[in-house]
């Protein structure tokens, strides 16, 4: 059975949650789930402007409007269901996502 990334209600404080683990080469991973209008996302925690996590604070991917994934470091805003840059300085660069199932109230790796 796959080990749990989250739990769906994780992410009811901010709609998002960071994760981090090691993969199969022991390579650290930190990868966001977020929940935005009842579905159910992921994405690779790093920005495709200049490669840093895009939050500052924990499980703080939202911008002020709840609408797009922010990165903080670079106010780049990113379409939440498909990761696609929409404004900023990676424009038409997108976030590489991360392939997750949801089973039993749990998010799970894909």
């Amino acid at each position: 059975m796959t080990q749990p990334l989250c739990l769906v209600s994780d992410l009811d404080a901010t709609g998002a949650k960071e994760i981090i683990f090691n993969d199969a080469d022991g390579a650290r991973v930190s990868v966001f789930v977020v929940r935005y209008n009842g579905k159910i996302r992921a994405f690779v925690n790093s920005c495709p402007h200049a490669r840093l996590p895009l939050n500052f604070r924990d499980d703080q991917f939202f911008d002020v409007t709840g609408q797009y994934i922010l990165c903080a470091n670079h106010a780049a805003y990113f379409d939440v269901y498909t990761g696609q840059c929409v404004r900023g300085p990676c424009k038409g660069k997108s976030l590489q996502e991360f392939t997750v199932k949801v089973m039993d109230g749990a998010v799970l790796k894909g």
